[in-house]
């Protein structure tokens, strides 16, 4: 913007205060749109400053016979700035007048008349929207002043209605080597194997929170450990706190013994995983969490190359520790196709979703579906597999089948239990699906019975071996943590909210916009030439469509669940 040389200086007023304003030598604001000016034959370069108007750069020269030309048609302003700041001052053919005390009719209509304006609104008997007309006979800018000194008996303010621009409060995106890999949580990878419904769409979240997440939410989980050391934990205070089982007893730091270093074991990476997809930080180092911001409170159970090692009372001992420290707790373990604990930990973990937690408010409880493309809970006389048919050499051996599939946290208010979906945003093929289903998340894709090519990339996370990073991480062992993610940054927004409200939130606002093709059934080998075993997904969950249930949050897919969660 050229400035006017030598031009006589120019204030007006804003909220009370007088403000000298540079008018440019060069540029003029119209009412018109940018394809309306270039129908009137003018190529000059524009700028649209609001929905309606745009500004226009001329040669200078050419500046006061253009404004004549466009004032026969539109409202045509100078552009003008403010001094001191050199930030634009975008007036409009509006100004807001606020009287001291409410004007009788006839002296409200004398006010009117006086400056030639039209009333648009009118907030209270003080306060008022008007428009200057063309018997105006003067810009807003000498208005304003002109009101604001000469009708002080009667006016307590007169301001301009300025159209301002105002930026996106975006924090900035992470710079950690590994994160545009990471397509679940934002839409920057191009790949043909990823389709956008996929992503989770945490980097939008984190541009309307402005951060990424509160360090006040903690996020438990239990796994097999986590490497507390890693470099994508290494914030001051990152882990609220953690624990490792030893025998039955649960040593937790600052306990007198406690070594951090037992929180790992080599070979044991699923709950590093896990932690990464949870929270790793936002710090240009490796991976980034759908929470980055939020702590972590991980716990260790006994575990080797089989499995973790789980019973009622060592639920309960963690329940118990986490009960007042945790506002979510993820936990991506499970077995097909029963899963039943005790009516102590029913009964505790009732009682925490409803009033334990940090803020006495609810622990909001993630349970992983499971991996063996079948019901979490169902009844009927079909022989359904209930596993991938391999032994641990990955030989072929034959699927397990059960009639009767049951987890007796599903019906518990508070719990929720996550699918998988692939990055075409298809169902994954492992998932398991039916009654129980809550929410589906982005996570890996395979074939359970390695059988059929299928579509699907992993989910890039924190390793604590080798390079520390693992690119392929999946199952719903992934989408059981970018979920409970995904609900620390809904309680970072609301920290008042219950952990209830905190599960509807989720339900309502899933995507139903999902990949509804189903995969073929298992073809034959010869190993096995008749897979007439492949009847999966059973009815009455055949399909994903989506359909009313009578539930306030929505409708639902006994594949996806109220849909894909979407921060």
């Amino acid at each position: 913007m050229a400035k006017t040389p030598n031009s006589p200086q120019v204030y007006t007023y804003r909220n009370g205060k007088k403000v000298y304003l540079t008018k440019a030598a060069d540029e003029l604001v119209v009412r018109a749109s940018t394809e309306e000016l270039r129908r009137k034959g003018i190529i000059n370069r524009m700028e649209k400053v609001s929905l309606h108007s745009t500004r226009v750069t001329v040669p200078a020269d050419e500046l006061d016979p253009l404004m004549d030309e466009l004032r026969t048609e539109n409202v045509t302003h100078h552009a003008y700035a403010d001094e001191d700041t050199g930030q634009e001052f975008l007036i409009t053919d509006r100004i807001m007048v606020t009287f001291k005390s409410p004007l009788s009719p006839d002296v409200l209509n004398q006010f009117i008349a006086r400056y030639a304006l039209i009333i648009l609104t009118s907030y209270s008997q003080k306060e008022y929207l008007f428009q200057l007309t063309d018997q105006t006979n003067m810009n807003p800018v000498k208005l304003v002043v002109l009101i604001n000194e000469a009708e002080g008996d009667i006016i307590e303010s007169c301001d301009h209605d300025l159209n301002m621009r105002m930026k996106r409060s975006n924090v900035n995106l992470p710079t950690d080597v590994k994160y545009t890999q990471q397509w679940h949580l934002h839409n920057r990878l191009n790949s043909p194997a990823v389709d956008l419904r996929s992503s989770a769409n945490c980097e939008e979240a984190w541009n309307l929170l402005n951060h990424f997440g509160s360090p006040d939410v903690v996020v438990a989980v239990t796994d097999d450990g986590c490497k507390v050391d890693h470099a994508d934990f290494n914030s001051v205070n990152k882990f609220a706190q953690w624990g490792y089982m030893q025998n039955n007893t649960l040593v937790t730091r600052g306990a007198a013994g406690a070594n951090p270093q037992l929180m790992y074991q080599a070979g044991a990476d699923h709950g590093t995983n896990c932690c990464g997809v949870v929270a790793a930080e936002v710090d240009g180092v490796l991976t980034v969490g759908a929470a980055p911001g939020a702590r972590l409170l991980p716990i260790k159970w006994a575990s080797d190359a089989y499995g973790l090692y789980i019973t009622d009372s060592r639920m309960m001992t963690v329940l118990n520790f986490i009960g007042d420290k945790a506002d979510v707790m993820s936990n991506s373990w499970g077995n097909s196709p029963t899963s039943n604990f005790n009516s102590n930990v029913v009964n505790k973990v009732t009682q925490l979703a409803q009033n334990g937690g940090r803020r006495s408010k609810g622990i909001v409880f993630m349970f992983a579906a499971g991996n063996e493309n079948c019901p979490v809970k169902h009844s009927g006389t079909q022989n359904i597999p209930c596993d991938r048919g391999r032994d641990s050499n990955n030989n072929w051996i034959g699927v397990e089948t059960a009639r009767v599939f049951e987890h007796n946290l599903v019906d518990v208010p508070g719990v929720m239990y996550i699918a998988a979906l692939a990055s075409n945003a298809q169902r994954s093929h492992y998932s398991n699906y039916g009654q129980g289903i809550a929410l589906c998340a982005p996570s890996s894709n395979v074939h359970l019975y390695w059988r059929l090519s299928v579509t699907g990339l992993g989910i890039m996370t924190t390793s604590g071996e080798g390079q520390m990073f693992d690119p392929s991480f999946g199952g719903t062992s992934s989408a059981t943590p970018l979920t409970a993610g995904i609900a620390a940054l809904v309680i970072s927004a609301n920290p008042n909210l219950t952990a209830f409200e905190v599960i509807s939130i989720l339900q309502k606002t899933a995507s139903k916009n999902l990949n509804m093709t189903a995969y073929a059934k298992t073809p034959p080998t010869s190993y096995d030439p008749n897979p007439t075993w492949d009847i999966s997904p059973v009815a009455p969950y055949t399909n994903g469509n989506f359909t009313n249930i009578g539930h306030p949050d929505g409708t639902w897919s006994g594949w996806f669940g109220f849909g894909k969660v979407d921060a």
